[in-house]
């Protein structure tokens, strides 16, 4: 039989510390293990890991700043059309070292993978397909167009994304995405494409699980969030109702501490007056850097409970619960209504409790003060946890679609 191949195109891989590296580098593992060869175009420096087998391709945006007309070319797009990492120079080099590796065998069957954010990926993948007719899975961790709600959006920045989407759905072979809710819009926006979209969530590694640690012995409990805050996901209604509940005499300031840890973007806080307030108040701790994934889950580990903070978006679950799910500790969610979220805190069998962006103020304040009177007790995830999202389960839901395109 013909050798088997997936042609990976994952922008982040380990060994880089990014929470976008871990899905792909999952699927790749797993797969390797259903007999499949897998090689994986990256970003991502790999000279620290030789023997991860992926192939390194530089950023030229990144390498080389402000070098020539390429480079030019995608800042102006960056600012006109699509703000964020694109990776546009760095798709047509991924895009020829692949093209390469598939020449070397040329009797393999060999499939695309590609998996976004960034763009690059897609666009790397796009232009291989179209150049060698290989089929090609796109793969989405988020929602590719901007929401128009969000803020410092030109109107040319929604347009364009909206676009830059639909013409992925239409131009690969099949589309994954990684939330109930995303399979649904892009189901309803274009029923002639539903066949074509497939779900395989987010999940966690079952040979890297993560638990919880010991509580230290302190006189106050300790809440986490561990992780990048930025604009759309604003922490401060959260923190203002824990100020209105320790004003109220509600909560104790002496027997609680929110403690932030991850780079922190001021829009996504309250004012400085606010901070230096509730800071000599005792109960709230920011650390506004990034912090080593070893260090970030021993903080996680060994908090009395755990804080999700994604009001912003109806669609997305950030990588962060499935860790928070596994410590088996309570975790609050502050999140909109009917969300992948809360279904899969539903599915868990963690103690959780959800306060919803949308909810009246005394009702939200109502949930909060629940939540701090939950037990710190860890417990175990529930069975379907386990069944829903373990990626050992998942590779095989993406190897059955690789199969279902011979």
């Amino acid at each position: 039989m013909s050798e088997r191949i997936v042609l990976i195109f994952a922008y982040h891989f380990p060994p880089e510390n990014s929470v976008g590296g871990r899905r792909p580098y999952r699927f790749c593992r797993y797969l390797q293990e259903l007999g499949y060869r897998c090689h994986v175009i990256t970003a991502a420096d790999q000279s620290s890991v030789p023997e991860s087998g992926a192939e390194y391709v530089p950023d030229p945006f990144l390498s080389s700043p402000g070098k020539g007309i390429g480079w030019q070319i995608e800042r102006a797009i960056r600012k006109l059309f699509l703000p964020g990492m694109l990776g546009i120079q760095w798709s047509r080099l991924a895009s020829d070292a692949a093209e390469r590796f598939a020449k070397l065998h040329p009797d393999a069957r060999i499939t695309i993978f590609s998996t976004f954010p960034p763009l690059g990926a897609h666009l790397a993948a796009w232009r291989l397909s179209r150049r060698t007719g290989l089929p090609w899975i796109a793969d989405f961790r988020d929602p590719l167009k901007f929401s128009p709600w969000l803020k410092g959006l030109r109107r040319s920045h929604t347009l364009a994304s909206g676009w830059t989407e639909n013409t992925i759905l239409n131009s690969a072979s099949l589309v994954v995405a990684n939330t109930d809710a995303m399979v649904r819009e892009w189901a309803d926006a274009s029923p002639s494409l539903a066949s074509r979209i497939h779900l395989i969530w987010n999940g966690f590694d079952p040979e890297r699980r993560i638990g919880p640690l010991p509580l230290p012995a302190r006189s106050h409990r300790v809440y986490s969030h561990v992780g990048e805050l930025y604009a759309g996901r604003n922490i401060t209604p959260l923190l203002e109702s824990i100020a209105r509940l320790i004003d109220a005499g509600r909560l104790s300031a002496s027997q609680l501490r929110i403690q932030l840890a991850g780079t922190v973007d001021v829009h996504a806080m309250p004012p400085e007056e606010f901070l230096k307030r509730a800071q000599s108040q005792g109960w709230l701790q920011v650390s506004p850097h990034e912090i080593p994934q070893a260090e970030a889950n021993q903080m996680m580990q060994t908090s009395d409970g755990l804080l999700l903070i994604q009001p912003q978006s109806a669609i997305q679950v950030p990588g962060k619960l499935f860790d928070y799910i596994q410590i088996g500790r309570p975790i609050l969610a502050y999140i909109p209504p009917d969300t992948p979220i809360e279904r899969v805190l539903a599915l868990s069998g963690i103690p959780y409790r959800c306060a919803f962006a949308t909810s009246p103020q005394a009702e939200f304040d109502s949930v909060v003060e629940n939540y701090f009177s939950l037990p710190s007790d860890a417990v175990t995830p529930a069975a379907a946890f386990d069944e829903n999202f373990d990626c050992r389960h998942q590779t095989r839901t993406l190897a059955a679609l690789i199969e279902s395109l011979d």
